[in-house]
């Protein structure tokens, strides 16, 4: 036998396979539980800071009312107030993102009736201090400049291009209104107060189409967040598919940058992408350690087999110390300085390479020479045999190179039927 690498083909009986399944669908199992809680303690901040958002927004508006409260009727006000109760009682109860989601547009309605309120009690003291009918459409031309300009914001941002003709006809209207002439302004006056209400409708339409889609897409980076979490916190998925997940951040970092942006259309796809990559991720984690505990299955029955036989383990380490996947070399010594090294990748050939064992070259059939070495093939041989008693590991035909080929002292024997391949050893 050369002194050449040698290699072999390892393959488990079909009871120590299912035990690796098995062992592996409870960690797994482990693993899922752990990617869960994560995912929940996200969705718990998540669910935090959206509850401590709404109170910041509550507490602002009442802090409002409290500050202005003669500028309504008491009715009104302890109204309001009940309201405002009402809120804060369904966000304390809140377990739930979704219903915090309907509490933001109860506030806004909240803010919009007591503003409401407020122009109704100063709409009437107004109307109740003049007598004069030119006074009134004053009021109600101040009326539609409260109303625009409570939703001034609203309307720049979701109704610009409706924005400067409206102005143009309350400046109309005001320059009317100097005139004195009541009979003049009934008409225009109605008729701005008409377009006005059309406008401010259109106006909280688009902020509600506005406001839905921003809802949606949050909730879209929500559950990017929380994938990604769970797929963080999975020690076998960042072991084997860290970078996988890396560049899945991107796609958070894409739907964050979008949000921002408002371009919420944007967000979707990348929930999708995360979505599928989430799954392919990881079965192929799991797919990867399933080989990488054989592997070391494989490694651990080799080491116990040549210490069996006398041998003195000196060294089991990574060939590649950074790589999961890397090959797992085993070093042994005999008291009498023989020596044997092997390499178990997680899939291919087994490899032994021995020391101080008698080499010769025989003759063979045809001219030429054969490489020989009969007692480090018996020694690998007794390990096969062992290996196959009492780990249930079935090592196939001793190979190296310059081999005869027509020198076979030892056939391997099939495995029972268990659908995995024979594994070679050399």
């Amino acid at each position: 036998m050369s002194g050449s690498p040698k290699y072999s083909r390892a393959e488990l009986d079909r009871q120590r396979q299912v035990k690796l399944e098995a062992e592996r669908k409870r960690r797994a199992e482990k693993e899922a539980k752990q990617r869960r809680e994560a995912a929940e303690r996200e969705r718990q901040r998540q669910l935090k800071a959206e509850r401590d958002g709404h109170q910041r927004d509550l507490n602002a508006l009442l802090s409002q009312m409290n500050n202005q409260a003669d500028q309504v009727y008491d009715r009104q006000f302890q109204q309001l107030q009940q309201s405002a109760e009402a809120i804060q009682k369904a966000i304390s109860a809140a377990t739930q993102l979704g219903q915090l989601s309907p509490l933001a547009e109860q506030i806004n309605q909240l803010r919009d009736e007591w503003e409401q309120a407020k122009r109704q009690k100063w709409r009437e003291e107004e109307e109740a201090k003049r007598q004069r009918e030119i006074e009134r459409q004053q009021i109600a031309l101040q009326d539609c400049d409260r109303r625009l300009g409570s939703r001034q914001a609203d309307a720049q941002k979701f109704a610009p291009q409706g924005l400067g003709e409206i102005n143009q006809s309350l400046a109309a209207l005001r320059t009317l209104i100097q005139q004195g002439d009541p009979q003049k302004v009934a008409g225009p006056l109605g008729t701005v107060q008409q377009a006005l209400t059309t406008y401010l409708e259109t106006v909280q339409q688009a902020k509600a189409q506005w406001q839905a889609a921003k809802t949606q897409a949050e909730q879209a980076l929500n559950d990017i967040q929380s994938r990604l979490a769970g797929l963080q916190a999975d020690p076998v998925v960042m072991c084997w598919q860290a970078h996988e997940v890396q560049a899945l951040m991107e796609k958070q970092a894409m739907a964050t940058t979008a949000l921002a942006q408002e371009q919420f259309d944007q967000i979707a796809p990348c929930l999708t992408a995360v979505m599928d990559a989430e799954t392919e991720i990881v079965a192929t984690a799991n797919a990867a350690q399933l080989k990488a505990d054989q592997r070391d299955y494989v490694a651990d029955s080799i080491a116990s087999s040549l210490q069996e036989m006398g041998f003195n383990i000196v060294y089991r380490q990574a060939e590649h110390q950074d790589h999961p996947a890397s090959a797992i070399i085993l070093g042994a010594v005999t008291h009498a300085g023989k020596g044997i090294s092997v390499s178990v990748p997680v899939e291919g050939e087994v490899f032994y390479d021995v020391d101080g064992y008698s080499k010769q070259s025989v003759a063979v059939v045809g001219g030429g020479q054969a490489a020989v070495c009969d007692e480090a093939e018996q020694v690998i041989g007794e390990m096969h045999d062992v290996l196959a008693a009492e780990f249930g590991i079935q090592m196939g035909e001793l190979d190296w190179e310059g081999k005869n080929p027509q020198r076979q002292l030892r056939q391997a024997e099939r495995l029972p039927q268990s659908g995995s391949r024979s594994v070679q050893g050399s």
